[in-house]
């Protein structure tokens, strides 16, 4: 609701003649919000988690990398950390859960391979009993400690997520996440069985999911692991972790380690919220949206069930929205970023299929002959360079000369 609504006055009508009093202080009570505070604690907050990352855990990540995961953690896509075994991704959601105060509010749950449907992950009722039995996972307590807490925030972190088929354990999740905080509710059972089972009062038919749970993925890419769908791929932030040259390793400089260290140091769900959209002016432009269009109308073309849905559109706009102001990740890495977390990640196919629209390799060079989609990007230079998603690109087109497909 907007101020005007709340005070039931018309813009075609405001006078500011017409405020009495007590509207005068709504006014002022919005202004006195202290912006430069928050944006302030978020920088201290990115501070520590760079320093918990390198001094408490020994791992060594571009600073840029953990303002990506923190940006597309304020956002409501599901974030994914994927990356060579041992870079660290596990760790990184322990470091960020630390970085925020609230280690023991974090659940990791180890994904099975034999996990069909959500039963295995959040329960199932139990008819000879009448009782509700809760998975082993904990997920559920998790979240029903979170909805009787909402001032704290609490993680989940999803270890190896697609181990089993995401499409089939995590359905309600994929379509709960995408609706507003308050709307989120998770089904467990019949409501017709509440008068029946013995716990219902424990565990009620529905149990709410609210924007003070953190939802994290960890993947691996590998033979012993399943493809991701567009259903997935339309809901999530695919981070590539980097690794960082061994040779550029140093100690980080120019830090309080007093004040980023301070174990008093807790972020609360409501200080979390007031970090979201930090920077409204880093909205999508009008040129971006007819870039992206492009890019749709080019991959469609190769795949008719392929492309660039509303939903990407909005989260995307939401993801620039949320860029921690004066951070080290700049507005144009942030949307080369955007390319290739939110889109590349769905090109998928042939080389008779694709090479047109990734290039083709040269072996001999090792060069390529630039595609449709790099030539999209080149005539937007002046949004970004996008140099990450180019070197994808061209990552892929080797793939389609080396193996005949990429995925």
């Amino acid at each position: 609701m907007n101020l005007f609504e709340s005070l039931n006055i018309g813009k075609e009508n405001f006078k500011i003649e017409e405020i009495d009093n007590s509207e005068m202080s709504i006014l002022k009570k919005e202004d006195e919000i202290p912006f430069e505070d928050i944006h302030e604690k978020e920088a201290q907050f990115i501070d520590r988690l760079d320093y918990l990352a390198e001094r408490t855990n020994h791992l060594h990540y571009d600073k840029k990398d953990l303002i990506n995961f923190h940006t597309s953690l304020k956002g409501d896509s599901l974030t994914i950390l994927s990356g060579l075994s041992g870079t660290g991704k596990s760790q990184l959601v322990r470091t960020y859960a630390r970085g925020l105060g609230v280690t023991n509010n974090l659940r990791f749950i180890p994904v099975r391979p034999f996990w069909e449907d959500d039963s295995d992950l959040l329960g199932y009722v139990d008819t000879v009993n009448f009782v509700y039995r809760p998975g082993d996972s904990g997920l559920l307590d998790l979240l029903i400690d979170a909805s009787k807490n909402p001032d704290n925030i609490y993680m989940v972190c999803f270890d190896e997520l697609n181990l089993s088929k995401v499409e089939h354990y995590f359905s309600q999740f994929l379509s709960v996440l995408e609706l507003e905080s308050g709307k989120r509710k998770l089904r467990l059972y019949n409501p017709e069985l509440k008068t029946k089972l013995y716990n219902s009062s424990k565990y009620d038919s529905e149990i709410s999911i609210d924007s003070n749970v953190l939802f994290v993925g960890t993947i691996n890419t590998d033979e012993s692991t399943y493809q991701f769908s567009d259903k997935v791929l339309d809901r999530s932030n695919v981070i590539p972790l980097q690794i960082v040259p061994f040779g550029d390793i140093q100690n980080k400089k120019n830090v309080d380690a007093k004040k980023v260290n301070a174990e008093e140091f807790i972020i609360k769900n409501d200080d979390f919220k007031k970090f979201r959209k930090s920077n409204p002016q880093y909205a999508l432009t009008q040129k971006e949206k007819e870039m992206l269009w492009e890019i749709h109308l080019e991959i469609n073309s190769h795949d008719r069930n392929v492309g660039i849905g509303w939903r990407i559109l909005n989260q995307i706009d939401e993801y620039l929205q949320n860029i921690p102001r004066d951070s080290e990740l700049s507005r144009e890495e942030a949307l080369d970023y955007q390319i290739l977390q939110r889109i590349l990640t769905k090109i998928r196919g042939s080389e008779e299929q694709l090479s047109g629209m990734l290039g083709s390799w040269d072996n001999t060079n090792s060069t390529n002959n630039i595609g449709t989609l790099e030539n999209i990007l080149n005539s937007y230079s002046d949004s970004s360079s996008f140099e990450k998603s180019k070197k994808i690109i061209r990552e892929k087109a080797r793939e389609l000369k080396l193996h005949g497909f990429t995925i």
